[in-house]
């Protein structure tokens, strides 16, 4: 297989198409395309361009990073016509055997792909044991035992933490020993996340535009903000990861300041899009960014212009809508305290289900199937609900077993950073970092899509420890 590989790639027209797979153009390509089959309900279509994108970047490109990319556009495939969410009235469509198959089809022709890809890889003794590997070995062999013991314990528990522990080792087994990383590659990421904001922000403007009762009484029903992929909440994590790679690029850039404005309207969008952990996490996650640009990044004086006109006209404006800015930001936390104590609304209680939970298996934990007061449906029968905070869930779900090996895994990805403290890992880092944030306050982590895109970052940082040009 590796000699009629090898014969491909010297193939002319495979070669340039090649070339446009690793492009930096690709990501917006494929935004394109993604927008287009969101809006027309061609899912399938989407599911294939995706999947075999994939399966060609990790059979013909020796730098897989384009993979990112890919990995990136996975999280808003579903479209609205095709949505299982209850919310948008639960569509079959991936209930559907004849979709399943196919579906099922395109996901084992990537695994292979990243199997080939990693047995090669082994045997071109290119894989290295990592700290960082070994930790992430053990998070994911502590992903099997949660719930054991427990009189709570069902086989679910075990498909779960498969399919967990196929994300986070998976993925970063893929990505690590096949990456080819300078400040070039790095680029590229950034360019992907940034083409994703694209998509993100023109459908947040055209839910804003098309949905009917999204206003009234003078206030933002923020429950009609639904995408095919998600609520609010899952708009915002993504819309705040973005932000760390668009000040990347202002920073490298010459013509950086475009990108510096860009990134103002990101921040804007992450308070229209009404989740109150993207707020909460762009308020610590865009000045931090904005404050490194401007000690390391090109156009300092034109990026203090953008800052200084952007505070300006956010001051005037709440100067002149003042009652409007009020009454929003009073809808949105109106829950957050009841009768003067803390309900975060409703997340003290489920934080309390959880600790109980740990008390009740702290070795163990009850496993990610034991309900919550609240109801966590998603559309997807096997996803449990969980309790709206990482390390609460890893208490309850996998006890303390899980939990250390996790604060394992953690240390080990801080060192690694701090190995190689450059700029282009700095934004790898941050990024990283807005989601563990947004996930202390929501559901992330253990979310499949954000769980791949997490352990791709992951993989790049580790990768990246050594020098590079």
């Amino acid at each position: 297989m590796n000699q009629a590989i090898s014969k491909l790639k010297d193939c002319a027209f495979i070669n340039k198409f090649r070339c446009i797979l690793s492009s930096k153009f690709f990501p917006f390509i494929t935004a394109a395309i993604t927008l287009l089959c969101y809006y027309l309900g061609w899912d399938m279509a989407l599911i294939y361009y995706i999947g075999i994108t994939g399966i060609l970047m990790l059979l013909l490109l020796d730098d897989v990073t384009p993979v990112i990319h890919v990995l990136l556009f996975m999280s808003v495939m579903i479209s609205l016509k095709n949505s299982p969410s209850p919310a948008m009235g639960g569509s079959d469509y991936y209930h559907r055997t004849e979709n399943l198959v196919q579906i099922a089809i395109v996901i084992t022709a990537f695994i292979s792909a990243g199997i080939y890809r990693i047995v090669t890889a082994c045997a071109k003794k290119k894989f290295k044991v990592s700290p960082v590997f070994m930790g992430l070995c053990g998070f994911a062999a502590a992903l099997f035992f949660n719930g054991v013991a427990s009189d709570k314990y069902i086989p679910k528990n075990l498909l779960f933490a498969l399919i967990m522990a196929a994300c986070f080792l998976g993925i970063y087994s893929v990505l690590c020993c096949n990456l080819k990383l300078d400040k070039n590659a790095f680029e590229k990421i950034a360019f992907g996340f940034f083409a994703l904001s694209i998509l993100l922000v023109i459908e947040l403007i055209v839910a804003y535009a098309t949905t009917e009762g999204i206003f009234a009484d003078g206030k933002i029903i923020r429950d009609k903000l639904i995408f095919g992929w998600g609520l609010y909440n899952n708009y915002g994590v993504l819309l705040v990861m973005c932000i760390p790679a668009v000040c990347y690029l202002a920073s490298i850039k010459n013509y950086g300041f475009v990108y510096t404005l860009y990134s103002v309207v990101l921040f804007v969008a992450s308070f229209f899009c009404c989740s109150r952990q993207a707020m909460v996490g762009a308020a610590l996650i865009f000045p931090f960014c904005s404050a490194i640009l401007l000690i390391k990044g090109k156009n300092r004086f034109a990026n203090i212009c953008i800052f200084v006109a952007a505070a300006i006209a956010a001051i005037i404006l709440i100067a002149v809508y003042r009652e409007p800015v009020y009454v929003f930001f009073k809808d949105i936390f109106a829950n957050i305290f009841v009768d003067g104590e803390l309900d975060g609304s409703g997340r003290t209680k489920i934080w309390r289900e959880a600790f109980n939970n740990f008390r009740f298996n702290p070795l163990f934990g009850v496993g990610f199937y034991t309900k919550f007061s609240y109801e966590g449906k998603t559309g997807l029968g096997f996803m449990p609900s969980m309790c709206h905070d990482t390390l609460l869930e890893l208490l309850s779900a996998g006890g303390l077993l899980l939990f250390i090996a996790y604060a394992c895994h953690r240390v080990q990805t801080v060192q690694s950073f701090f190995k190689n403290v450059t700029l282009e890992r700095f934004f790898i880092a941050v990024t990283v970092l807005a989601m563990l944030i947004i996930s202390l306050m929501d559901n992330h982590m253990f979310n499949i899509f954000p769980t791949i895109i997490y352990s791709s970052l992951i993989a790049v940082l580790s990768a990246s420890e050594q020098k590079y040009e």
